[in-house]
């Protein structure tokens, strides 16, 4: 009887709150991969609007349920207590790397929005910091929410798969243009966003077929995964195939209990002995990480051109100042920092006009080079941080309880996803939505929310 009581008040406490971060996280999966203008024109640009316009009525609701609690004088809030937990200091850590970088950028403007058409500056992070603090840390987690992620994928990805075998359903391309052989997809734009935002769907129903209980469940994850598979093979990066794979890995690994919740020599639990190792572990992947960059930008061609983009990138990480190497040229403002360096550098501005016919350049195509000339070498820090932070706290609390073992599915598979690519308002916003959930430190409901899954 006090065990229910005590679910009741959280759930009271916590209601306002909860259904705000609900529309948030709901909003973003929805809106933004489905809507369209009609045309290619600025389509990037159009789903950058879809995420302010979210993101403002989300901040009119926390507003409006503020003013409402104080007016009321409601009893079901709890006193302001500030959280000192690992994966909360790490993002606090991240979001002060952001603000430093773009208050010395030399270019507030440029750093506050980015490149023009993207837009993923520092607003843009510094909005997802605060829906990681403020919204999906305290989403009230139900299996239906990644159920409604996942139907919600299904529209963009008939288009997609439509426009692959030449059927324009929604008549975006012009007369003269065959769907099946270009670069962009009907609702998402270039195929690699779409690609992008597959990496966190398609973890979902992985996790979903594999685990789930109720027949009826896994059959209708089955057939999605069938047509998911589909769109791989005819839509997909290589990326996004990898990061697939590596979540069908790590998923299989839970399943059939490679780890366990167990005492081992010494009464140390097998978490305890994981964490303990995860910081060589995670140094040494990034090290090799690194080292594969630098092998692979020896091969201009290698990566679908991600070898001369990553030399490229290096060299202008080589060129900036000692102060610009550590804290940045500015959130998003790659491009700005690399016309500099062409500039300077007509030789080399030779060869990057041959091989891209004068095309504008906006990222290093890896989230990590990204972050490293950006935000500098503080700022990828205090990214890397925020990473291994989700890792520990997952693998310290989030076993058993199966949203927060999705979330570390869809995190991982975005994290791998995003060493070959770069941050898109398709897929981004959804990757802090996963580390809230997994940062989240509310016990009540757990067991009740996860039955019978």
């Amino acid at each position: 009887m006090r065990r229910d009581l005590f679910f009741v008040i959280v759930e009271t406490m916590k209601k306002s709150k909860n259904y705000i971060a609900l529309f948030y996280v709901l909003a973003i999966f929805i809106a933004i991969p489905i809507f369209n203008k009609g045309t290619f024109e600025n389509i990037t640009v159009h789903k950058t609007e879809v995420f302010y316009l979210v993101s403002v009525l989300t901040l009119v609701f926390y507003v409006l349920a503020s003013v409402i609690d104080d007016v009321t004088k409601r009893a079901d809030e709890e006193p302001f207590e500030p959280v000192t937990s690992r994966m909360n200091i790490a993002m606090g850590l991240f979001g002060a790397a952001v603000l430093i970088s773009t208050v010395f950028s030399g270019s507030i403007k440029d750093a506050v929005y980015g490149v023009s058409g993207f837009s993923t500056g520092a607003l843009f992070l510094i909005i997802l910091v605060l829906s990681y603090f403020f919204l999906s840390q305290y989403l009230v987690c139900y299996e239906q929410i990644f159920h409604v992620i996942v139907v919600a994928s299904i529209f963009p990805t008939i288009v997609s798969l439509a426009n692959r075998i030449g059927i324009d359903l929604l008549n975006m391309y012009a007369d003269d243009v065959d769907s099946r052989y270009s670069l962009y997809i009907s609702t998402f734009g270039n195929y690699g966003w779409y690609s992008e935002y597959m990496a966190v769907v398609i973890p979902i129903s992985i996790y979903m077929f594999i685990n789930s209980a109720k027949p009826l469940i896994k059959a209708l994850y089955g057939a999605y995964l069938i047509m998911a598979a589909a769109a791989v093979f005819l839509c997909a990066t290589d990326m996004l195939i990898i990061s697939s794979i590596a979540a069908l890995v790590i998923v299989l690994a839970w399943k059939f209990g490679l780890f366990k919740k167990k005492e081992i020599t010494g009464g140390t639990s097998t978490e305890s002995a994981i964490i303990k190792k995860l910081p060589i572990l995670f140094a040494v992947a990034m090290i090799l990480y690194f080292i594969a960059v630098v092998i692979v930008s020896g091969h201009y061609d290698w990566g679908n051109g991600r070898g001369y983009i990553w030399r490229i990138s290096l060299d202008l990480f080589n060129s900036l100042s000692i102060k610009e190497k550590l804290i940045g040229v500015g959130p998003n403002r790659f491009m700005y920092a690399l016309n500099d360096y062409l500039a300077i550098h007509p030789e080399e501005a030779v060869t990057y006009n041959e091989r891209f016919n004068e095309l504008a350049l906006t990222s290093a195509h890896s989230e990590v080079l990204d972050y490293l000339i950006n935000i500098g070498i503080v700022g990828l820090i205090a990214y890397l941080y925020m990473i291994y932070s989700a890792a520990v706290t997952f693998i310290k609390g989030g076993f058993g309880d199966r949203c927060k073992e999705v979330a570390a599915v869809v995190a991982a598979a975005y994290f791998i996803y995003s060493l070959c690519n770069f941050s898109i308002v398709c897929a981004t916003p959804h990757f802090f939505a996963m580390l809230g959930i997994i940062a989240c430190e509310e016990e009540a409901e757990k067991g009740a929310r996860n039955a019978g899954v």
